[in-house]
């Protein structure tokens, strides 16, 4: 054990005492013996909450409430700042704050984080401090560390997972339960795992954050969530469930940021997802990422999005590193030069679809013939009973993604149609890969290309 006389107290600034923050300060406490066995000791010194006489549950003796951020982040007394507070507004002004005068930061705010990212930037430069954020993109998953360290020198190609744990409670509630939308979304809220207002989880708005960060990260290139192609899970009904599970897949809200000929794509929307895929196995609250490259082909991360002790152990990890390594640390890490890449234009863009069509029994054979008067290619197509009607669902070969929005209106006109079709997209840039994997699997012979 060091020399209590030589041991370095780091003092903490924190704004934020909710779920996070409340188990942050539960894991000072328990590593205590394990920070002063490597030299230094972490101490809360400084605190803003917006209610100072609400009872957190924590031990706070010794620590000076506040109901000021900017108190906090401009205190001379603390060494580093973390920020759990949440909001776009007061959490930046403190934060930037904070890092210019060289106080470093540590932050699990990831919308601050992705729509602020040049302001913390140029902060932390006028600083000459910086940030880690482990914690926004994808709480414990350690990917950011991955990205900026492990893989820095990566030729990334794609980067996408399911980084919403309440959309993915959702979706997999409606497959056990059989229930529609609504009633999982109660379920989800009663279960503690949507906030009062799960608007920013269920239209995707939460992954689009995340997947700016990871972009960043992967790419070097800043996308603002508001340039990210999104999409919810509040369209999706129970019909859809049973035809993806007919046709062997399952529904996740994917977020996926892939880089081709065209530029770089940035999207959140429900995909269907083949059941040999992975993302296809990540059920309830959990999270999952997936990277390709060339130099490794795949690589896949596993683990719970969110949640206080996951969420705060990746903040706590983040100080330990920032206090281990003074120079290291997510904003501006390591630099990639992909910063100035195209964004691909999102209707040039070939994908495969989910189509789902209403349709009587007696007319299956002419909307499928239809379809291919139509171009497209269906791969495969499968039936089911609901609410009294007959559902048609088909996952058509890739086609352009204009041509299929195009094709919508003529399809809804089709004879036998009695319902505005509904789409999702695929996972897979290409089914037929599978298709033609599982026709030589079971036949020896593979699809006509």
């Amino acid at each position: 054990m060091p020399d209590d006389a030589k041991m370095r107290t780091v003092k903490l600034g924190m704004l934020g005492c909710g779920v996070v923050g409340g188990g942050l300060v539960k894991l000072l406490a328990k590593h205590r013996d394990d920070f002063r066995a490597n030299g230094f000791d972490l101490k809360l010194t400084h605190l803003a909450v917006r209610d100072v006489r609400k009872d957190r549950g924590v031990d706070l003796s010794g620590v000076e409430v506040t109901d000021d951020p900017m108190k906090v982040a401009n205190d001379r007394g603390i060494d580093l700042l973390v920020e759990v507070m949440g909001g776009n507004t007061l959490a930046v002004e403190a934060g930037c704050a904070a890092l210019v005068r060289g106080i470093p930061l540590v932050s699990a705010n990831k919308s601050a984080l992705a729509r602020s990212m040049g302001r913390y930037a140029e902060a932390a430069k006028q600083g000459g401090t910086g940030i880690c954020f482990e914690s926004a993109a994808a709480a414990h998953i350690p990917i950011i560390e991955v990205l900026d360290r492990s893989l820095a020198c990566e030729e990334l190609s794609v980067i996408k997972g399911v980084i919403n744990g309440s959309t993915n409670y959702i979706l997999t509630f409606m497959e056990r339960a059989g229930c529609e939308y609504e009633d999982a979304l109660k379920d989800a809220a009663a279960k503690g795992f949507t906030e009062a207002d799960p608007t920013l989880d269920v239209e995707g708005i939460d992954a689009a954050e995340k997947l700016t960060l990871l972009a960043f990260k992967a790419f070097g290139a800043y996308v603002p969530p508001d340039q990210v192609h999104t999409e919810g899970v509040t369209k999706i009904g129970q019909v859809d469930v049973l035809l993806a599970t007919a046709l062997d897949h399952r529904i996740k809200l994917v977020a996926a940021a892939r880089r081709g000929e065209d530029g770089l794509s940035l999207r959140v929307h429900p995909a269907l997802v083949h059941r040999g895929e992975l993302l296809a196995d990540v059920d309830s609250e959990f999270n999952a990422i997936i990277l390709e490259g060339p130099g490794f082909k795949e690589l896949t991360f596993l683990g719970k999005g969110a949640g206080e002790l996951p969420t705060a152990s990746a903040v706590l990890n983040d100080i330990v590193k920032m206090i281990r390594q003074p120079d290291t640390s997510t904003l501006p890490g390591f630099k990639r030069t992909g910063g100035d890449v195209q964004l691909a234009d999102t209707r040039s863009l070939k994908l495969c679809y989910f189509l789902r069509l209403a349709v009587e029994p007696a007319h299956v054979d002419g909307v499928l013939s239809a379809l291919k008067g139509l171009g497209l290619v269906v791969l495969s197509h499968a039936q089911v009973s609901h609410g009294g009607r007959n559902f048609l669902g088909v996952i058509s070969d890739v086609i352009e993604e204009s041509r299929m929005m195009t094709a919508l209106s003529e399809i809804a006109r089709v004879a036998g149609v009695t319902q505005t079709p509904g789409l999702i997209r695929l996972d897979k840039d290409n089914y037929r890969d599978i298709v033609e994997r599982e026709q030589s699997t079971y036949f020896g012979s593979s699809l006509e290309r």
